[in-house]
């Protein structure tokens, strides 16, 4: 949705990727409501207090340094409106190594409330994930 939402959008969503790759689990969940809910792979985690977010997402950040992340770029950003208090974002990220090379390319949703700052309710990552080379 081309507007006023995307530049907001766009700097949101840069500042949730440098604190989601630089680590600070505490720093992404303080983007989040809880209660809570993630889609990876198919299965849902419903996670009903901020402690139970921070742990997924520190989890989830662990294995992104163990394979060699280094920073995640926003490829493009599609937005939906749901009424006038929230909005569904599709971003399509490149997760690179330090020496560039894309780890992972992928799509993930988010339903966002349209607050100040944004509050991410819930996202769904999208089942196809490629990697470069393969």
């Amino acid at each position: 949705m081309p507007g006023p939402l995307m530049p907001d959008l766009g700097g949101f969503f840069a500042r949730y990727a440098e604190r989601y790759m630089a680590g600070h689990a505490e720093a992404v969940a303080d983007l989040c409501e809880v209660p809570f809910l993630a889609v990876r792979s198919g299965t849902a985690f419903h996670l009903p207090d901020r402690q139970a977010v921070v742990g997924h997402l520190a989890h989830n950040m662990a294995g992104y340094r163990s394979a060699g992340a280094a920073s995640a770029d926003i490829v493009a950003i599609d937005v939906q409106e749901q009424g006038t208090e929230a909005v569904l974002a599709t971003v399509h990220w490149h997760v690179r190594a330090a020496d560039g090379t894309v780890l992972r390319d992928f799509r993930t949703s988010y339903q966002l409330l349209v607050a100040d700052p944004w509050r991410i309710l819930s996202y769904v990552n999208h089942d196809q994930v490629t990697h470069e080379g393969s």
